[in-house]
C-alpha cells in the first residue's frame, strides 16, 4: 500500500463569523485553490464539519473531514472511535510531498484494513471540487481501483495536484481520494515532514501517533 512516490474556529459573533469566512474565502483564492475548492474549504472550516485532533510525539494535528465524501469520513471515524489508529506511526515523510500513517496491523505501509474487518477495502471516490492541496487530508492506496483500507497521508507540499483523478487519468484507480483538510497544526506537519528517513522514506525515529481524537462529529 505504498503512496507512488512521483504520483503518491467556533466563532462566537456573527459579524466576526462572516468576517472570518470571507477572509478565508479570500485566502484560498490567493493561494490559487478553484472557485469550487475555496467554497468547500471555507465550508470545512465551520463547526458543523466533523473534526478529529490526530496527536503525535511532535504534537497535535486537527483536521476537518469533507460531508462530500460520506464513506470516507465514515471509515476514518470508525476506526478512530474504536482506537486503532492509537499507537501506530507515521510510517513514511516526504519533504514537499506527503506524510502517510494508518498501517496499524503491519506499521510499515504494507496493512491496515477498512472499517468494516480484516480483509476489506472501500471505493474510490473522486470529487472535482477537492485536490491535493497543502494540508489535504486524503486515502494512500494500491494501484488497483477499490482498494481503499485505513492508511491516509497528509498532503506537505503545495504542488502535488498530480495526485488529483482529474490529472492522472480517467480509469478507476487514477488518482486518490482526498476526504479531508487539516486547519490546525502546520507547524507539526513541517516538523514531520522534515525528519530524517532511511529506507522507503521512513523516519530514522519512530513519528508515533499517539491518538485520534473525534471532537465533533
Amino acid at each position: 500500500r505504498f503512496l507512488k512516490r512521483k504520483m503518491v474556529m467556533r466563532i462566537g459573533k456573527a459579524p466576526y463569523r462572516y468576517l472570518l469566512m470571507a477572509l478565508l474565502a479570500t485566502t484560498a483564492v490567493c493561494l490559487g485553490f478553484p472557485p469550487e475548492q475555496s467554497t468547500i474549504t471555507d465550508k470545512a472550516m465551520e463547526s458543523t464539519t466533523p473534526q478529529v485532533r490526530i496527536s503525535t510525539n511532535y504534537g497535535d494535528i486537527v483536521v476537518r473531514l469533507y460531508d462530500e465524501t460520506p464513506e470516507h469520513r465514515d471509515n476514518f471515524l470508525k476506526l478512530a472511535r474504536e482506537g486503532y489508529f492509537d499507537g501506530t506511526l507515521f510510517h513514511r515523510a516526504i519533504k514537499d510531498f506527503m506524510i502517510q500513517g494508518g498501517d496499524f496491523t503491519r506499521r510499515n505501509g504494507t496493512g491496515g484494513h477498512s472499517a468494516k474487518g480484516p480483509g476489506t477495502t472501500i471505493g474510490d471516490k473522486y470529487d472535482p471540487r477537492l485536490t491535493h492541496m497543502r494540508g489535504a487530508l486524503s486515502w494512500a492506496k494500491t494501484a488497483m481501483p477499490n482498494s481503499i483500507g485505513s492508511q491516509f497521508f497528509i498532503v506537505h507540499g503545495d504542488n502535488v495536484h498530480f495526485l488529483d483523478h482529474a490529472k492522472c487519468g480517467p480509469g478507476p484507480a487514477d488518482g486518490y481520494s482526498v476526504f479531508g483538510q487539516l486547519y490546525e497544526g502546520f507547524d507539526v506537519l513541517d516538523e514531520i515532514a522534515n525528519v530524517e528517513t532511511g529506507r522507503n522514506d521512513c523516519p530514522l525515529e519512530d513519528v508515533i501517533i499517539e491518538s485520534v481524537t473525534i471532537e465533533k462529529a
